[in-house]
């Protein structure tokens, strides 16, 4: 049946409604009024009116009383109808209510039973997890957790079965050894590893086979543990741990039961080799049995080093005297004297037995001594907190581990299976940068109140005394300053701190320590150079111009000396080092090597300036600085003897000449007595500081600039007669030239005044030949030696006669020869100092 509309219910109710209300009385005379107008007859005719109107109201009297009928009829069936349907309605609400009460029932049923097949991961994630064990899960999730822990309780039981057959063999070779039968607890050990590789092969758990490893090396460590305990016994019969001067008898007992001892423990060492077990590293993969030996001792020394190792704590770790931690080298002596003391027995009877038990490769001493070097790790260790405390005892104990780690080196030391350079207990130190960057601070104070000390003491710009010192251990023979030679040993002792260290090690030092000393003493010359430049030449405004007592006369040259001298010897030391074979490996490192990053920016700024050697830089810097001193020295001497020259060059220089003749009895000029004491008493500070060869040239260049001034300032600037110039020479010969002979110029003294001498020469000609032995025409006359002697008018005529060239062989140049003067003047110099003569009318 077709369901109802929605409509239906409403429309029903309503027809209902409609059919029980009362009738209409509107209707029923609208209806009256119908049927009467359709049963009269039009137009109307009154007499027939009753005629039909009666009939009419018979028949609808008799029609409203079959609806009055029916009407009853139909509302006794209406009432039964109504009556009917509010039972059944009744009966339907009733039901209704009953249905609704079933449906929410049914409804918290169906909650309840959804929320019991719910997953307790959705309670959780909704914030409704359970309290208690199970509260919470689906019957499905519960029997999933009992199936799992069934299946973890199966896997315990077999983890309990493995572990228990592991602890039975385990069990099995232990009793064996103590049994006295090796071979039977060795093959029991063996039979363990080879059970262990197969759990791990067919179920290769981590947890397991690690438990698994840890049984296996507890059954390891009781097998050495019984064989050590064996062998120290039998080492203690045949009197060890003293020192074995004489090889063991093959026909002793007690040294037989030793040997036995001694190769059940390497047997025990290649049952391992053989049969390694699975470690942390390679769990997933087993090792071959062909795995190459560890790089580790072997177990048979370890008994050897037991009672040295109990001697070693009880004599360095408790309260004896010799536990001093400012005596470092009390132990490492120690321990190398234990390797003196049983060098024979080791080399000889241990190696022997190594070599016939398949160990040939493993060198006794080696493994020996690397059992020995772990209390001084330790020790070294323990007490670095104290010694970074301390710098001096830091730096003793530094070097004196690096001397124990030469020592081994020397003894061919290298632990077994290591491929590289072994780096030494001090690499324990070095290697951590926190104490080795306190090291070299350390380093840094020692050396810099040293330098200090050195360069502030009152006789530290004084020059070494060449009775004290050997001039010839320099290139030039310079002799330093007390300064100097300390900064030299300074810097030679830090090399020498730094030298036994690594490359690697080294470098810091070079670059942080040893270079900036260096750099900071040529800083201190140049700024006493500096200091005096500004005094001395500086041209400030409003200075009066006058020198200090500091930097005037001697003085001023001490001091210029004293700087000069340092730098020169300095830039000889840098060149001696820079040749030095442990720095010029140094450089190849640096130049061929990747810097450690916080020395990046110290490299960077040395290479460039290096031409192959480290102290390049340094080796220019004082070569600069003593160059520089030497020019001040040449300007000052120059400076101060022109100053004292002042009187000398104001006097006048044309006195008549006598008429019998220049008088040859002469003497200096009074005002060049002054002038020549300092000359001389600067020459002398120069010829006693500097060697001869270096004082030679510093006087020539004096020499050449006094010689220019004054022929500039004396010459060619005043009016002279031949009396006077006959004097300028005496004052050079005798003067200037035997100054230079007293401070000990040796030869060549003349040199440098050359141009001076000439013009002096040529200023003091004889006007005529009648003067001084000159013929009256200036050319006739002759010499003692025959030789025509020149005048001045006759070298005038040539000078300043257009006609007559210059150059080699002319009759100019000749005659220059004649003289003496040589090339040293020219026609114009020599017609400039011509001019200053009366005679001269050109």
């Amino acid at each position: 049946m077709a369901q109802p509309t929605p409509q239906q219910p409403s429309s029903t109710t309503a027809q209902l409604q409609q059919l029980l209300s009362p009738p209409d009385s509107s209707i029923s005379q609208a209806h009256a009024v119908q049927v009467v107008a359709a049963a009269l007859p039009s137009p109307l005719i009154a007499s027939r009116l009753s005629s039909i109107l009666q009939p009419l109201l018979q028949a609808e009297q008799a029609k409203a009383d079959q609806l009055s009928a029916e009407l009853a009829k139909s509302t006794e069936e209406t009432t039964a109808l109504l009556d009917s349907t509010k039972q059944q309605l009744a009966a339907l609400l009733t039901r209704t209510a009953e249905l609704r009460s079933n449906h929410e029932s049914m409804e918290d049923a169906l909650i309840d039973h959804t929320e019991i097949l719910v997953s307790s991961a959705s309670q959780r994630e909704q914030g409704e997890g359970a309290t208690g064990e199970g509260q919470g899960a689906t019957l499905r999730e519960r029997l999933e957790t009992f199936s799992q822990r069934r299946k973890e309780l199966e896997i315990a039981k077999q983890w309990f079965a493995v572990l228990a057959k592991a602890e039975e063999l385990g069990i099995v070779s232990l009793r064996a050894l103590e049994a006295g039968e090796l071979s039977r607890a060795l093959q029991g050990y063996v039979d363990l590893v080879d059970y262990i590789k197969e759990i791990h092969a067919k179920a290769p758990a981590l947890a397991l086979t690690s438990h698994l490893v840890a049984m296996a090396s507890s059954v390891w460590r009781g097998l050495v543990k019984l064989l050590s305990a064996r062998l120290l016994k039998k080492l203690e019969a045949i009197g060890w741990p003293a020192p074995l001067k004489e090889r063991l008898d093959d026909f002793d007992s007690k040294a037989n039961e030793f040997k036995d001892a001694f190769a059940d423990l390497l047997e025990l060492e290649k049952m391992q080799l053989s049969h390694p077990l699975p470690t942390a590293h390679n769990l997933a993969e087993v090792k071959d049995s062909d795995t190459p030996a560890p790089a580790k001792p072997l177990l048979a020394f370890q008994p050897l080093v037991t009672p040295l190792l109990l001697r070693f704590r009880w004599q360095f770790d408790g309260e004896r005297n010799t536990n001093r931690i400012d005596k470092p080298e009390y132990p490492l002596s120690h321990v190398l004297n234990l390797l003196t003391a049983h060098d024979r027995f080791l080399s000889e009877d241990v190696q022997t037995l190594l070599n016939e038990n398949g160990f040939s490769d493993v060198n006794a001493i080696n493994d020996f001594t690397t059992l020995l070097l772990p209390p001084l790790a330790s020790r070294i260790k323990h007490h670095m907190p104290q010694l970074l405390e301390m710098p001096p005892i830091l730096a003793h104990t530094i070097f004196q581990v690096l001397e124990f780690d030469e020592v081994l080196r020397g003894r061919e030391y290298r632990p077994r299976g290591l491929k590289s350079e072994w780096k030494g207990l001090s690499e324990i130190i070095l290697g951590k940068k926190e104490w080795y960057s306190k090291w070299l601070e350390g380093e840094r104070e020692f050396f810099d109140k040293r330098y200090y000390t050195a360069i502030s003491e009152a006789d530290a710009w004084q020059i070494i005394p060449e009775e004290d010192y050997d001039a010839g251990d320099g290139r030039s023979g310079t002799r330093p300053t007390n300064s100097a030679l300390r900064v030299a040993e300074l810097a030679q002792l830090l090399s020498d701190r730094y030298r036994p260290l690594p490359t690697l090690h080294a470098l810091p030092f070079l670059l942080r320590l040893h270079l900036p000393l260096l750099v900071t003493y040529s800083q201190r010359i140049a700024s006493s150079l500096d200091a005096f430049e500004s005094l001395s030449f500086g041209m400030l405004p409003g200075a009066l111009g006058t020198t200090t007592a500091a930097t005037a006369g001697v003085g001023g040259i001490v001091r210029l000396v004293r700087a000069g001298v340092s730098a020169r010897w300095m830039s000889e030391k840098c060149a001696e080092w820079g040749e030095d074979a442990f720095f010029l490996s140094l450089y190849d490192y640096l130049t061929s090597n990747t810097t450690p990053e916080e020395l990046v920016p110290l490299a960077q700024a040395l290479l460039p300036e290096t031409e192959g050697t480290l102290f390049d830089r340094e080796l220019k810097e004082y070569e600069r600085l003593a160059d520089r001193a030497e020019e001040l020295i040449v300007r000052h001497c120059v400076r101060e003897v022109l100053g004292d020259l002042k009187t000398y060059l104001g006097r006048r220089w044309d006195p008549p000449t006598p008429e019998g003749g220049e008088d040859l009895d002469r003497s200096l000029t009074t005002e060049l007595i002054a002038p020549l004491s300092l000359f001389s008493s600067l020459l002398k500070t120069l010829v006693a500081s500097y060697p001869h060869s270096v004082a030679t040239t510093l006087y020539r260049r004096i020499a050449v600039s006094l010689s220019t001034s004054l022929y500039d300032r004396l010459l060619v600037n005043r009016t002279w007669s031949e009396s006077g110039a006959h004097q300028l020479n005496y004052d050079i010969q005798q003067g200037f030239l035997q100054a230079g002979r007293e401070a000990g110029i040796r030869r060549g003294v003349s040199r440098g005044w050359d141009k001076l001498m000439g013009g002096a020469k040529i200023m003091a000609l004889p006007a005529t030949s009648g003067s001084g032995g000159f013929g009256e025409d200036g050319s006739s006359a002759m010499g003692a030696d025959g030789e025509a002697k020149l005048t001045f008018s006759r070298v005038m005529q040539l000078a300043f006669d257009d006609s007559v060239p210059e150059g080699e062989g002319t009759q100019f140049n000749v005659a220059m020869e004649q003289l003496g003067v040589g090339e040293v003047l020219g026609k114009v110099e020599v017609q400039q100092v011509m001019r200053r003569r009366p005679e001269c009318w050109r």
